[in-house]
Order: structure tokens, then C-alpha cells, then sequence
């Protein structure tokens, strides 16, 4: 057998091993875990005698289209003691007008209007900081400006995170998707959250897991102000999730779980409007380091496309193990991980499509990051020497 045979032989055996184990080890994990995702809407409604204050901080940059109907299912909620602080972030599109018109109408919002960024913030970082310090609630919200609520959806949050003397609770909401595509790709990436970030493990005290997602991020304040808030990561493009990390660390219990209906986003519209909307942050999910990046494209290549090469290329054994991985790919789309979409097992059959559209969206985050000399998020610059040194 010539050296080339060899290298090709060793190349099927490697390819075959990693994308086996890259789809094993999280499902052998989240079995280890003994951990079975409750939707929050599916938990019978056991609230507290009397609800503590609650403030829900909203950031809006040119949030015209989305801002006002979000804000009225916001303004609908059944809470008792709730105050609502919507921060209109340099608005150049009518948001600050809209949000001022609606607090006329119900004295739980106060609108904040930012006209100047101070240097050393991201916007949207800097929004939250000057609404979570304005906060007078036991808990603080963060949310986002197209976020819709069901009108107990706070009151069955809040009695979860108080029952269970939670400083963190992240809700993933129900993501409204139209069409093939969307569900596709959303759920593949969805997939690859889940074994990244291991929401089974977020709960244990023990484990490094964390998690965010600035739909619905609710935080004790006493605890959030004792880490340093939004201070404590000004300049962090995963603001939302190094929120979770930044609360575990300082010593937070932590949970997360699916909302089902009582939370809902319509996230990206189109395949087109999930690769523009993960091009300005996916790079950041690498810490703007080119070769994790690359690894990452490497890595998603051997999940997802070998091995539907290499069930029909080389030794019985090597093959054995494509059909494995395929296996457990579909094992995974069929799960209920909160962090996903759920998708029938068939979706994992396209799953090779699905790894392509994510390496590509690497790859042009890191273009379009290196070309621009940094992010352009909502019309502003941030540098990438700045956004490094701002890493969480």
C-alpha cells in the first residue's frame, strides 16, 4: 500500500472518528445529565401570595416597524408591580416618537432618549446599562423590541425565579418561521447552540455552561448590580450571553427553558434575513479570532456533509460510523432541546445543506469583519481592536 493510500486511509478513519464523537459526546452529556426540558407555559400556575417589582428594560434603535406592537402585548401583561423602561438608542426612524405616544397612554412607561454614544460602548450595551441602573424593580427584564408576550407570561416567569431563588432565568421563545428554509437553517443553528452552550448543564452549580438570549433574559437586580451590570461588558457583541456568563461567575443560580407561546419572536425573515442578521455577530461568537473561526468551518464541514460522503467511501468500519452520525443527527433534529427548533428527523437529511449556509455565514462575518475594520451595527462602527479587548 503506497504512503498516498495511507494518508487516505487515516484521513476517512479521522473524518469518520470526529464527526461520530461530535454528535455523540453532547447527546451521551445531556443523557449523563438526567435533564429533560419543562416548557415554562406547561407548568401548572403556583403563584406567590404577592408578586415582587419587576422592571422590563427595553434597548430600540430604529425599531419603527416592530417597537409598537411588541410594546402593547408588553403593556397587556397581567403583573401587578411592574414598571416598563424603553431606552429609543439614537433613533433617526420615528421609534422615539411611537414610544413616547404609547407612554401617554399607560404611566408603567417611562421613555429614555439617548442621543450620544460615550466612547468605549457598543448601543445597544450602553442602552440596557442606562435602563438597568433607572430600574427600581426586585428583577430586572431584558428583552428586545420585537418581542411579543402572552399577558401571564411574566407572572408565571417571575414565580418560577422566585420559587426556585433563581438570579438568572433565560426563557428561549417560540420563533415564528415560514417555509423550508427558515426552519432549516434556524434549526440546524439551533442544533449547534444547543451542543455549544449545553443548556442541560446551565442549572448545576458545578459546570461552566451559561446561557442568554436577549428575548427574555431575567435577572435578580441585587446580584445583576453586584457584577457590574452591562458595565461589567461594554463592549461585547454576545451581550446577552456573556450576561449569563457574567452571572454565573459572580456566583448566580442559573436555569433556562423553553417559553412555548408565552414568549414570541419572529427572529429572521428568509434565508437572506438570517445570514445579514448572524454576518454583524457570528464572528464575535469566536472572539474575533480568525483561526477558532476557520476551525469552526473546518468542524461543521465533518458534522455535517462527511458523512453522507463517507457512508459510501472507504473501510466498512469508517462507513459504520458516518451511518452513526447521521443517525444521531437525526436523533438530535427529533429532540426537544430547548434551544432549537424542533424539526422531524427527515430536516437532518439536509442538514448538509444547512452546514453550508453556516460556514458561509463564517466566512462572511470574518470578511466583512477584517474588510470593515470592525462591525457596523445599526449605522455606527465599532473597531476590531476595540471589540477584542471588549471579550467577555
Amino acid at each position: 500500500m503506497g504512503h498516498h493510500s495511507k494518508m487516505m486511509i487515516f484521513m476517512v478513519w479521522s473524518f469518520g472518528f470526529f464527526a461520530m464523537f461530535a454528535w455523540l459526546l453532547p447527546a451521551v452529556d445531556y443523557l449523563l445529565a438526567h435533564w429533560r426540558p419543562i416548557r415554562l407555559d406547561s407548568l401548572p400556575e403556583q403563584f406567590p401570595e404577592s408578586f415582587p417589582k419587576l422592571s422590563v428594560v427595553i434597548a430600540a434603535l430604529n425599531e419603527a416597524n416592530t417597537v409598537e406592537q411588541a410594546m402593547k402585548t408588553l403593556l397587556q401583561l397581567q403583573y401587578p408591580d411592574m414598571e416598563i423602561i424603553a431606552v429609543d438608542d439614537r433613533s433617526t426612524d420615528g421609534t422615539g416618537e411611537i414610544l413616547d405616544r404609547l407612554a401617554q397612554t399607560d404611566e408603567r412607561l417611562r421613555v429614555v432618549h439617548i442621543t450620544e454614544l460615550p466612547p468605549g460602548w457598543l448601543g445597544k450595551n450602553h442602552a440596557l446599562h442606562i435602563g438597568g441602573q433607572q430600574a427600581t424593580g426586585e428583577y430586572i427584564l431584558f428583552t428586545d423590541a420585537d418581542v411579543h408576550f402572552k399577558t401571564n407570561a411574566l407572572k408565571r416567569a417571575v414565580a418560577y425565579i422566585f420559587a426556585n431563588r433563581l438570579d438568572h432565568l433565560t426563557l428561549f421563545p417560540d420563533i415564528d418561521l415560514e417555509g423550508f428554509w427558515e426552519r432549516l437553517s434556524v434549526g440546524f443553528f439551533g442544533a449547534l447552540f444547543s451542543m455549544h452552550t449545553r443548556p442541560w448543564r446551565v442549572a448545576d452549580p458545578r459546570s461552566g455552561a451559561y446561557v442568554g438570549v436577549g428575548a427574555f433574559n431575567l435577572v435578580r437586580t441585587e446580584p445583576y448590580r453586584r457584577m457590574g451590570g452591562h458595565a461589567s461588558l461594554p463592549m461585547d457583541v454576545t451581550d446577552d450571553m456573556k450576561l449569563g456568563k457574567r452571572m454565573k461567575m459572580n456566583g448566580g443560580s442559573s436555569a433556562c427553558m423553553p417559553s412555548g407561546p408565552l414568549v414570541r419572536v419572529r427572529w429572521v425573515v428568509g434565508l437572506r434575513g438570517l445570514v445579514e442578521g448572524l454576518t454583524k455577530n457570528m464572528f464575535a461568537g469566536f472572539g474575533f479570532q480568525a483561526p477558532y473561526a476557520l476551525a469552526a468551518v473546518i468542524a461543521i464541514f465533518l458534522m455535517s456533509t462527511w458523512p453522507f460522503i463517507g457512508l459510501f467511501y472507504g473501510p466498512l468500519a469508517t462507513r459504520l460510523m458516518c451511518l452513526t452520525a447521521i443517525l444521531l443527527m437525526m436523533a438530535t433534529a427529533d429532540s426537544a432541546s430547548p434551544a432549537m427548533v424542533e424539526l422531524t428527523p427527515i430536516y437532518a437529511l439536509c442538514f448538509p445543506i444547512a452546514g453550508v449556509i453556516m460556514q458561509y455565514i463564517i466566512l462572511r462575518s470574518m470578511f466583512f469583519t477584517f474588510r470593515q475594520g470592525g462591525i457596523v451595527w445599526r449605522g455606527t462602527l465599532y473597531p476590531l481592536r476595540e471589540l477584542r479587548k471588549g471579550v467577555v
